[in-house]
């Protein structure tokens, strides 16, 4: 059965794009998500495909489990809630089972090429979505997307052939552990991108608030974790000081909500919290790598907790959040389960996280840094609610109905994690201390905001969306302008003009040579054979 459903995760979006034209399509996003789902509700399970390409197969484990849980629920949901995408809902469909199919591929690869097969897809089928808008800031957008992510793809792509090129196309499980250095190196600086670590993260604030509401619910919600699936599948232990990775999780965690306070659209604070949290999801990784695989479940918790919850808030972004305290009360339950509000989804996962850091030896960064980061969450989304609250029509006949997918979300983001921790290791600290230490940011963020408000004198900081693009736009803007000058002149020079090289007359001869067909025959089965060898040995 589970061959069956791995079969539909990977073919159903690609089949809807040949064979469901129309509106049709929409249906097929909300359809197609289902057999991942089904497979993270199953269990175990694997499927291969020995006589395709190099021998793909797939698989469900432990590691992949939470993931393909999120991106069944959440791209079910945003798939749901895209029935209002009034621009080209047709192509936006088209983009947006492109890029399904390729984290169904990347999820449920259990090989190398597979799983970089998926990743680029999705990769490159996610600029359809980002520039989706047609206008002058999406297309920015897109640039900027693109740029980073073709340099993070450049990066995995050499981190992936230094493994291949030891290991064959390996199955990721018998190269757990086993990756060279500096491949390990690599992978984590290319995955990096994707998961938004700063300096890399500048993608994130500037392609969510110019993507259609549903896409950036994916993209904030699900998208960015594959980069955690790339370091858990390829990144071995010794690739970077755990240490290191821990410092660069709470940079994350503390430059994200500290930029985003300084926004002014809602979209692009939400954004900059992923940023934040994705920090914390480093930190966790760090734990993991120190301590060993009984972290893993924090990062599943985690994952869902931050994925589900960050849907909500995303669905909710253009849906008059002011027009009602019913829509107020749906953002502000995931906002206040982000926050780590007790009993909410955010205890468990910090209490989890706290846990982790402080076995993997940092005693200090669990005492410290993760409540002051807990306190800067809750002060960014109180910053988020402020603006979500002026969201409201200003005739109540453009009020337009709660579209059924957001309140799902909100309960998803509120059930899911809960229900998946017991079963996997994870549970609260129910004590009395641990319960205010909770508590204590969502009761100092409004007193600290507040106390801010009243002082009239104090200055505003405001950062430009995507903060440190300011400072390396100028740069790449100076480098296109050299490379255009360099182009002009190379244009210009005169070709006529015969260029004696060195080795010229050897060269020549040796290329005569190698037309007669003999020779040229004889090479090109030499190269036959040799990829049968390496596909074999693979």
């Amino acid at each position: 059965m589970s061959a069956v459903l791995i079969a539909l995760a990977l073919l159903l979006p690609l089949l809807a794009q040949l064979f469901v034209g129309g509106r049709a399509r929409l249906a097929a996003m909300v359809v197609a998500p289902l057999p991942l789902l089904a497979l993270a509700l199953s269990g175990a399970g694997d499927a291969g495909a020995a006589n395709l390409l190099l021998g793909l197969s797939f698989a469900v484990d432990g590691v992949n489990r939470p993931l393909l849980l999120l991106a069944g629920l959440g791209w079910m949901l945003a798939g749901a809630a895209a029935s209002r995408v009034s621009r080209a809902p047709v192509r936006f469909a088209r983009w947006w089972l492109l890029v399904l199919a390729g984290q169904a591929w990347l999820l449920l690869a259990a090989d190398l090429a597979g799983f970089y097969g998926g990743y680029l897809m999705m990769t490159l089928a996610a600029f359809g979505l980002v520039v989706h808008a047609g206008t002058a800031q999406a297309w920015r957008a897109g640039r900027v997307y693109l740029t980073l992510a073709l340099a993070g793809e450049a990066l995995v792509l050499a981190g992936v052939l230094l493994v291949a090129g030891v290991r064959g196309n390996a199955a990721l499980a018998a190269i757990a552990g086993e990756v060279p250095g500096t491949a390990g190196l690599l992978l984590l600086a290319g995955f990096a991108v994707k998961l938004g670590q700063v300096p890399l993260h500048v993608w994130l604030p500037v392609a969510h608030p110019v993507a259609p509401v549903p896409a950036s619910a994916v993209l904030s919600g699900v998208l960015v974790k594959a980069g955690l699936l790339g370091m858990l599948r390829l990144v071995p232990p010794e690739a970077v000081a755990p240490v290191a990775l821990l410092a660069l999780g709470l940079l994350t965690a503390f430059w994200g909500a500290l930029a985003g306070l300084c926004q002014q659209r809602l979209k692009t604070v939400l954004a900059y919290s992923t940023v934040s949290q994705m920090g914390l999801v480093m930190a966790a990784f760090a734990a993991l790598q120190a301590s060993g695989p009984a972290v893993l479940p924090v990062l599943g918790v985690l994952v869902l907790h931050h994925g589900l919850n960050k849907i909500a808030l995303f669905l909710a972004a253009g849906g008059q959040v002011g027009a009602s305290r019913w829509r107020g009360l749906l953002f502000a339950l995931p906002a206040l389960s982000l926050a780590g509000l007790p009993l909410a989804t955010g205890q468990v996962a910090k209490d989890g996280l706290k846990s982790a850091i402080a076995g993997a030896g940092w005693e200090t960064v669990a005492t410290l840094a993760l409540p002051a980061s807990s306190l800067l969450t809750a002060l960014l989304l109180l910053h988020a609610w402020s603006l979500a609250r002026t969201d409201r029509p200003a005739d109540r006949g453009d009020l337009r109905p709660v579209h059924p997918a957001w309140p799902l979300a909100v309960l998803a983001g509120l059930v899911v994690p809960w229900a998946w921790a017991p079963a996997h290791d994870g549970a609260a600290d129910w004590t009395a201390p641990a319960l205010a230490a909770g508590l204590l940011p969502m009761l100092l963020a409004p007193v600290i905001r507040l106390a801010l408000a009243r002082v009239p004198s104090l200055p505003r900081p405001r950062l430009p969306e995507g903060d440190l693009l300011v400072l390396v736009a100028p740069a790449g803007r100076w480098l296109a302008r050299l490379l255009a000058r360099g182009l002009d002149a190379w244009s210009a020079l005169d070709w006529r003009t015969p260029v004696v090289w060195p080795g010229a007359a050897t060269l020549a001869a040796l290329e005569a040579k190698m037309r007669r067909l003999p020779v040229a025959g004889g090479l090109l089965l030499l190269f036959v054979a040799l990829l049968v060898a390496l596909a074999r040995g693979g």
